[in-house]
């Protein structure tokens, strides 16, 4: 039932940065304001996911953007003010300190910028089992780097994001001593970063309306 589910309390963070220089890498096929609008567009498609999902209880999106904030506030989620706008690991930190003052048992940490994010996603990485340390990754479409983080309990984890940091993530977790499970998900691993990123959404969208239209044709 949903109230046993309950028990786990997973909670997620999507940090968010400053809209304004979010996404510098799309300057030369997006305006500053198209980059925006993506971004917000993007966050509330993950937002949706996380809020479909009753494996977690409660979102946090962190940003130092007012625009943000009053976004995710409108989806419902909780919303923290980043005291630190330039360092995400200690954004995540200091949302995850949030968490734990809330009895999360278990933390889903997301980019915003995973435009094929389902619920489903979402619920193969924190389904439960019978580990107290236990911590999942995603790897990005590269494989170095982390798109999805899952640790149980929250808090026992340095967050090492940045450069290779699928490999520093996987050293933390021998470090705390925890069970580590590297997933690959296509889904999840394919994030929005650069020029030919924007491509191969375009094309993701334009094959899926046409099985649709061979669907219903």
């Amino acid at each position: 039932s949903r109230g046993q589910l309950k028990i786990m309390a997973n909670w997620a963070i999507v940090p968010v940065k400053n809209l304004d220089i979010s996404k510098s890498r799309l300057s030369d096929v997006l305006s500053v304001d198209a980059r925006r609008e993506l971004i917000c567009s993007l966050l509330v498609r993950t937002l949706s996911a996380l809020n479909e999902s009753e494996l977690i209880e409660n979102t946090i999106v962190i940003s130092n953007d007012k625009s943000v904030l009053q976004l995710a506030d409108n989806q419902e989620v909780m919303t923290v003010q980043e005291d630190s706008p330039y360092d995400l690991n200690s954004a995540l930190h200091q949302a995850t300190l949030v968490t734990l003052t809330h009895g999360a048992t278990g933390l889903l940490v997301l980019p915003a910028d995973l435009p094929l994010l389902t619920r489903e996603d979402v619920e193969k990485i924190v389904y439960e089992e019978d580990s107290n340390r236990l911590v999942r990754i995603v790897p990005d479409q590269h494989g170095v780097g982390t798109n999805a983080l899952f640790i149980r309990p929250p808090g026992m984890l340095r967050y090492k994001f940045g450069k290779d940091s699928l490999s520093n993530h996987k050293e933390e977790a021998k470090r705390v001593r925890a069970e580590l499970h590297v997933y690959r998900l296509s889904n999840v691993e394919f994030d929005i970063d650069d020029p030919d990123d924007i491509r191969r959404l375009n094309n993701v969208a334009v094959n899926t309306q046409q099985q649709e239209v061979q669907r219903h044709g």
